[in-house]
């Protein structure tokens, strides 16, 4: 990063674009573990404005869909989500992803070791329910929270949502019957 003058951000996407002009030789790996494993996954921690919305992530999402099933699994820190605010905020993250991928897509809610996704599961199928939890918040942000809600009520109507323990484990039965009927929804 140093040595060519690039701060954080310009590091990740110069990395990520060289990272798309060898795709080929990752496409060729996966095919290769295909052959043992019945799934590959790629994970992009940390980077979801770089990934999602640049050239390159669009072509290395583009490349996988186009050569296997492909399935996104937005993985959100339920402990985080708790309040309504931040919620709201995953969730449109949540939504701009699968209108900008067009695939299949399963929202994980992690960590319910610590806390169970119930209160998330609740928010998006009741709306009154997400309602009384944003009138405990006093700003502007929970106004337009508040609009933005309406807006997804046929987002979520579609939307699959697992909650899954990492520490524990719990949670992974339910993920992999989501992720075969999202495979069957890709082949579809």
């Amino acid at each position: 990063v140093s040595r060519y003058g690039l701060g954080p951000h310009g590091g990740i996407v110069t990395s990520l674009n060289l990272f798309g002009t060898r795709f080929d030789q990752v496409r060729g790996c996966s095919y290769m573990i295909l052959c043992w494993e019945a799934y590959v996954v790629i994970d992009t921690p940390g980077q979801i404005e770089v990934f999602t919305w640049s050239a390159s992530g669009t072509i290395i999402t583009e490349a996988l869909a186009s050569s296997f099933p492909s399935v996104v699994v937005y993985v959100v820190d339920t402990s985080r989500s708790t309040n309504p605010i931040t919620f709201m905020s995953n969730m449109l993250y949540a939504c701009s992803i699968l209108y900008k991928t067009k695939l299949p897509f399963i929202v994980v809610m992690n960590k319910t070791d610590i806390i169970d996704h119930g209160f998330a599961v609740e928010w998006m199928q009741d709306f009154e329910t997400f309602h009384d939890a944003l009138n405990q918040e006093t700003s502007y942000v929970s106004n337009l929270t508040c609009s933005m809600s309406l807006v997804l009520d046929e987002f979520y109507s579609s939307l699959k949502v697992v909650g899954v323990s990492a520490v524990l484990g719990t949670g992974l039965d339910d993920f992999f019957v989501q992720l075969s009927k999202a495979v069957d929804e890709y082949e579809r």
